[in-house]
């Protein structure tokens, strides 16, 4: 619950410094949402989606990548009997599919 709060007051903010930065740079808005003088639209898809990438690396930028390895090799010993049943399931399925 607490990522997908810390999300949405990012986006929260997101919007507000994007509308404050187009508002700026372009002039004052009317009471439509369109920029006066240009007729363009604040684009909140890009915004949201931009965010939502920010979220996502720094959420890839908490991962401890150094360690994905050594989790790797223990996950593989501690299941290595059910990963050797999946690979003879996954063989006598070949053959009942190729012969």
């Amino acid at each position: 619950m607490r990522a997908v709060l810390g999300f949405f007051s990012m986006l929260a903010l997101g919007l507000l410094i994007a509308a404050i930065l187009v508002i700026g740079a372009t002039g004052v808005m009317n009471n439509q949402g369109q920029l006066s003088g240009s007729g363009t639209l604040l684009d909140y898809v890009s915004v949201v989606i931009g965010l939502g990438m920010g979220v996502v690396i720094a959420v890839l930028g908490q991962i401890p990548w150094g360690e994905l390895p050594r989790r790797a090799a223990h996950w593989i010993m501690t299941h290595g009997y059910r990963l050797r049943l999946l690979a003879w399931a996954a063989l006598f399925v070949g053959v009942l599919v190729y012969f």
